[in-house]
C-alpha cells in the first residue's frame, strides 16, 4: 500500500507532538512540519504531501486561516487539508467545508480513531482523483551525507553521487554545507562566482531566481550551491538561510543532497531536520566507529535517529575493525558499502573528474552507480529484495 504521507501545520510544540504520539499505523508518516507563517506555504508545496493536518487554536481559526487554505490549492495536486482543535462545533465544520477542509477534529482524538479518519479521506481522494485532471507533482527528495570524523570520504561520496543523478536527467542540486572548508566545487572542477554566502547576504531574501543566480553548473547538468570561498563567511549563513533554501529547492529539484561538514552547527542540525534522509559515511577503523556512535547519539537526541543510514566506504577485506563491529555498535545495517581505492579517487580528483566517468569500471565507481541505481529505485519504483541485498553488499 502506497504510504501516506502528512505535513503537520501549528505554532504549538505540543499540538506537533501530541500528532506525531497519534499515528499508530506505520503506513501513515510525517515527511515535514510548518509553523504558521508567511513560509509556510512554499513548505506545504515543497513537501506534497497527501494529507496537511493544521493544529490550530479555536481563535487561530478566523478568515484569514481559510482564505490561506484555499490559497494553497491542494485539490490541484491530489492532497486533503484537515483541522485538528479543541471545540469542535456545527459552524467551524461549515466554514472549514466551504474552505474545501476534508474534515475537523478534536485535537483530543484517539491515534487509531485518527489514522482511520486520515485513511479513508486519502482513500476517497485517490479514488475520486484519476477522473479529473489532477496532474500529482512528484515530492523532491532530500538527502544529507554527514560524517563526525574527516576524511572518510563523504564529500566524493556526495559529489559523484550528484553527478550520476544529474546524467540520469534528474535535476539534482547539491549544497556545500561545510562552511569553512567545504571543497565540493573543487572535487567538481568548477569555478564558482557566487555561493550560498552570496545568496544568504542578497537583501531579496531567498528565492528561485536568486538560488538559481549563485549555482553553477556542472557540465553533467549539476546545480552547485557552494560553500563560502573564505572561512570567516561563515557566520552569514544561518540556519534561516539553510531552511529557506530547501523549502524553496524542494519546489523546482527532484534531487536535493546536502554535503554537512563534520560539526554539529546550527545550520547543518537545521539541514539534517529538514533531510528525508541522512547517509551517515564512515570508514572502517576504529576512530571512525567511536566518533560514529557519539554522532548517532546526538542524532537521537534531537529526534533524528530515524533518518540515518549508514555507509561504510573505503573498506578492504582485511581489517582489525569489520563492517559487523559499526553494525553492532550502531544499531544500523550497512545501506551500502563503497570499496576502498585510494589511488583512483586522487588522480579522479587531480584530473577534476568524478571517479564515476573518471574511470567508470573499476569497482568503486561500480559500487557508486550501485548506491545511485538504489536512491533512484527506492524513490522513484520497486526494489526487489534481491535487487536490495545485492546492492546492500557486494
Amino acid at each position: 500500500m502506497e504510504k501516506i504521507n502528512i505535513v503537520v501545520v501549528s505554532n504549538s510544540t505540543e499540538y506537533k507532538v501530541a500528532l506525531k504520539n497519534k499515528l499508530v499505523d506505520e503506513n501513515l508518516a510525517i515527511i515535514g512540519y510548518a509553523d504558521m507563517d508567511a513560509s509556510a506555504k512554499v513548505r506545504i508545496k515543497g513537501f506534497v504531501p497527501d494529507v496537511v493536518a493544521f493544529l490550530m487554536e479555536k481563535d487561530e481559526l478566523d478568515n484569514a486561516f481559510f482564505d490561506f487554505v484555499d490559497s494553497l490549492g491542494l485539490s490541484a495536486y491530489g492532497a486533503s487539508a484537515v483541522i485538528l482543535t479543541e471545540r469542535v462545533n456545527v459552524d467551524l465544520v461549515n466554514m472549514a467545508a466551504q474552505a474545501g477542509i476534508r474534515q475537523v477534529m478534536d485535537i483530543g482524538i484517539g491515534g487509531a480513531e485518527f489514522c482511520e479518519n486520515i485513511n479513508n479521506i486519502v482513500a476517497r481522494e485517490r479514488k475520486f482523483s484519476p477522473a479529473t485532471t489532477v496532474e500529482r507533482k512528484t515530492r523532491s527528495n532530500v538527502y544529507a551525507f554527514f560524517s563526525g570524523k574527516g576524511g572518510v570520504g563523504k564529500t566524493t561520496i556526495c559529489t559523484n553521487t550528484a553527478v550520476a543523478l544529474a546524467a540520469q536527467g534528474k535535476k539534482t542540486l547539491i549544497i556545500d554545507l561545510d562552511l569553512q572548508f567545504g571543497d565540493a566545487d573543487m572535487a567538481l572542477d568548477v569555478t564558482p562566482n557566487e555561493t550560498i554566502v552570496d545568496l544568504a547576504r542578497d537583501t531579496n531574501g531567498v528565492s528561485i531566481d536568486n538560488l538559481t543566480t549563485c549555482c553553477t553548473t556542472h557540465s553533467s547538468g549539476l546545480s552547485i550551491l557552494a560553500s563560502p570561498n573564505s572561512p570567516e563567511l561563515a557566520e552569514y549563513v544561518t540556519s534561516d538561510t539553510v531552511k529557506q533554501v530547501l523549502d524553496i529547492a524542494r519546489n523546482y529539484f527532484e534531487y536535493i543532497l546536502i554535503d554537512c561538514g563534520c560539526q554539529l552547527t546550527d545550520p547543518v542540525i537545521t539541514a539534517i531536520e529538514g533531510a528525508d534522509t541522512v547517509f551517515m559515511v564512515n570508514d572502517v577503523n576504529i576512530l571512525s566507529l567511536k566518533r560514529a556512535k557519539v554522532c548517532l547519539n546526538v542524532l537521537q537526541q534531537i529526534n533524528q535517529k530515524d533518518k540515518v543510514k549508514l555507509v561504510i566506504n573505503k573498506n578492504v577485506k582485511k581489517n582489525a575493525v569489520r563492517i559487523e563491529d559499526f553494525e553492532n555498535l550502531l544499531g544500523l545495517t550497512a545501506y551500502s558499502v563503497i570499496s576502498s581505492d585510494f589511488k583512483t579517487v586522487n588522480t579522479s580528483l587531480n584530473n577534476g573528474q568524478p571517479v564515476i566517468t573518471f574511470k567508470p569500471r573499476s569497482p568503486i565507481s561500480r559500487d557508486l552507480t550501485s548506491f545511485v541505481n538504489k536512491l533512484v529505485l527506492e524513490r522513484e519504483g520497486t526494489l526487489p529484495a534481491k535487487t536490495r541485498t545485492s546492492f546492500m553488499k557486494k
